[in-house]
């Protein structure tokens, strides 16, 4: 059966809010794909080709859904209940949008939970990124009426994503579930809203309060006070966000003190794990109270904490209360592609019989992989995680999400989001393939021909962005010389160094991070440490004429895999939307001057490691980008904020060749701020 044919659809007169966004998706795409807009209704007489929508099926599992087709007459979905119909109405979309024949099917998710996270803070500025968060308090009061709101949810939606975690990253003062109870009736309205679309919102929240003066001073999991707190939360939730019941709750690492870290009498007579599993019970207790579910993140901002983070998180099983997960990072520390897995992946799937609670965590939009502006395909980087997940019977995923208040992502990265949720719902699908389907859904089945460039992408951003692991970048903008210079010095320890400023080693003619491998048996640790592809993660190499050649050897064919990007997209001219395709290539042939910028950078930051930088290579790299276009990795955008306050860290290539100069005077560059948040983004 073809899509467009369908002329009514038809629901049960009880049909729940999910069923009946279920057939107004489907009436919306028949118009689209160029059918007349079906009616929608209870009633059996009307229409010559029907589609049933109902959650009779009794027999499948949640979630799930059965497309039974009567050629000619009839379409039948039925769900195990109402994400189950719009999963079955969803696919019915996606292969019309394929041009392909709606034919029978039976299927469902292999992962439980698909969930994303948003790191945007409503109403306030997105976390570690310049531009403000699309969500805003006073626009979620009434989100059905918010253009950006609508795509979102069904963006969600096509992805198959269940949750959604809001962000909150606020100052250590003032009560975090105060916070959230102020912010109660838009909160509610806009979960409310994406439940209709299947998708659950979840909080962000710390395990404990702060005190008066920023100061934690009780996180033991036996306190009377600490389980008051949390169950007069969930009652309150219940009573003024009740479509709201999940959480994710920080009880790890600096400004997220937890259980473990306790030290009263009782405490102290406890085996550290106890600790924790205790305080997990207790917010487990008071979620239950509102079937409420609790993930609980497992890996910090602080590489040094590999070990103890396996040690306390790793080897988890049917001792977790059955609405506790625990979410580690996919790979071995704060989401970076070329990294090898976090050890905690020894310590996970292996107590047969029993649950693996450990949903892992990715960065859908990947803030050292390109970010919203720079190409970077993901797929089959993924998979290798998706399939080591799916061996160890882990219960799914949960992915970073900043979507950029403009363009939403790249539109070569929106790849992704589609890699995701298919991933999500089968792990062993071929990535090819998983591609292809975006490529032909997105700018027709021509586009198919653009497969090979799409995946270069990779390569290209990642090889820009990084090298032997180590990144020579601010995440994924220009780094200022300062920021540079500290992270690949090392040891690195993220946010600390501002507390310890003696652990950066700036001005030392060494690079790498040493990171710790202590978590690794011994042997695997050696290989890890003697990897090339993780030389500068792992050790600390001195810095000479002879190594810094090498390395911008292995970094300059980023550059040719970019130019073969926008060539592979070129040959697309006149076989795709004329305007889609003129889209994309404006902004490839901006991405192609950003990564030859991200590579003349770390090549004149190196030359002046070694003494033999010279001014006119300054000013030769400013004549040579003048006139070209750029994007805004390399020279900003007209949304750049408070990040660019923080000197030190990120900025233009121009400001960058403004630190070289100024070294090259013998000037200093003023103090480093790494601190981390202003006082806007705290409130």
């Amino acid at each position: 059966m073809q899509m467009p044919v369908i002329d009514a659809i038809r629901i049960p007169r009880d049909a729940s809010p999910r069923v009946r966004t279920a057939a107004d998706e489907l009436a919306r795409w028949i118009e689209k794909l160029g059918g007349i807009r079906p009616t929608i209704g209870t009633h059996s007489d009307q229409g010559n080709v029907t589609a049933w929508l109902d959650t009779a099926g009794t027999d499948l599992k949640p979630e799930h859904f059965r497309i039974a087709v009567n050629e000619g007459a009839d379409l039948r979905i039925t769900g195990g209940d109402g994400r189950g119909v719009l999963y079955g109405v969803q696919e019915c979309i996606d292969r019309a949008r394929r041009n392909q024949a709606i034919t029978a099917l039976t299927d469902g998710p292999h992962f439980p939970v698909r969930a994303l996270r948003m790191w945007e803070t409503p109403s306030n500025k997105v976390w570690c990124l310049p531009f403000k968060s699309i969500l805003d308090y006073e626009k979620m009061l009434r989100p059905e009426e918010c253009p950006e709101y609508l795509d979102l949810a069904r963006r969600l939606l096509a992805m198959r994503v269940n949750n959604l975690g809001l962000f909150a990253q606020y100052a250590a003062r003032g009560s975090q579930f105060e916070r959230w109870l102020s912010h109660a009736e838009p909160v509610e309205q806009f979960a409310r809203f994406l439940d209709r679309f299947g998708v659950t919102v979840g909080l962000s929240l710390h395990y404990a309060e702060p005190d008066e003066n920023g100061n934690y001073e009780d996180v033991c999991p036996f306190s009377d006070a600490v389980r008051a707190q949390w169950h007069d939360f969930a009652a309150r939730l219940a009573d003024t966000m009740p479509s709201v019941r999940n959480a994710i709750v920080w009880g790890a690492g600096e400004n997220a003190p937890g259980p473990h870290e306790d030290d009263c009498e009782r405490c102290r007579a406890l085996p550290v794990r106890e600790r924790v599993l205790a305080g997990m019970r207790l917010v487990s207790e008071a979620l239950a109270t509102i079937d409420g579910a609790l993930l609980w993140p497992a890996v910090t901002d602080q590489a040094a904490y590999a070990k103890s983070e396996t040690e306390l998180f790793g080897d988890w099983g049917d001792e977790l209360p059955a609405n506790v997960r625990i979410a580690p990072c996919h790979l071995y520390w704060d989401f970076r592609p070329p990294y090898p897995p976090h050890p905690i992946w020894r310590h996970i799937g292996n107590r047969p019989g029993e649950r693996s609670p450990y949903v892992f965590e990715l960065a859908l939009v990947g803030d050292t992989a390109g970010l919203n502006f720079l190409p970077c395909s993901m797929a089959h980087r993924w998979q290798e995680e998706f399939l080591k997940a799916a061996d160890k019977n882990c219960d799914g995923f949960d992915a970073n999400l900043g979507i950029h208040p403009e363009h939403v992502d790249h539109p070569l990265n929106l790849s992704n989001w589609y890699a995701y949720g298919k991933l999500c719902w089968n792990p062993y699908l071929d990535p090819d393939d998983i591609l292809s389907e975006w490529l032909t859904m997105e700018y027709g089945a021509e586009a198919r021909a653009f497969l090979p460039g799409l995946r270069e992408t990779y390569p290209a951003t990642i090889g820009a962005l990084f090298s032997r692991s180590g990144l020579t970048q601010c995440h994924s903008y220009v780094a200022r010389y300062s920021y540079l210079d500290t992270r690949l010095n090392g040891p690195w320890r993220i946010w600390t160094d501002y507390l310890h400023p003696g652990m950066d080693r700036v001005g030392e003619d060494v690079l790498g991070l040493a990171l710790p491998l202590d978590a690794y048996p011994e042997e695997e640790g050696e290989a890890l440490r003697n990897d090339p592809r993780y030389q500068l993660i792992f050790n600390r190499v001195p810095l000479t004429a002879a190594y810094a050649d090498e390395l911008m050897a292995e970094k300059r064919p980023s550059i040719a895999h970019m130019e073969r990007v926008l060539a592979a997209w070129r040959q697309l001219d006149g076989k795709i939307d004329p305007d889609s395709f003129a889209h994309v290539a404006g902004l490839l042939e901006a991405n192609v001057n950003d990564v030859r910028i991200f590579v003349d950078c770390f090549g004149l930051y190196l030359d002046y490691k070694l003494g033999r930088l010279q001014a006119a290579q300054v000013e030769a790299m400013r004549a040579r980008y003048a006139d070209v276009p750029k994007g805004e990795a390399t020279a900003g955008s007209p949304y750049d904020g408070w990040f660019w306050d923080h000197f030190g860290w990120q900025g233009t290539y121009l400001e960058f060749l403004d630190d070289l100069d100024k070294l090259l005077r013998g000037e200093t560059l003023g103090p480093f701020l790494a601190a981390g948040a202003t006082e806007v983004q705290m409130e």
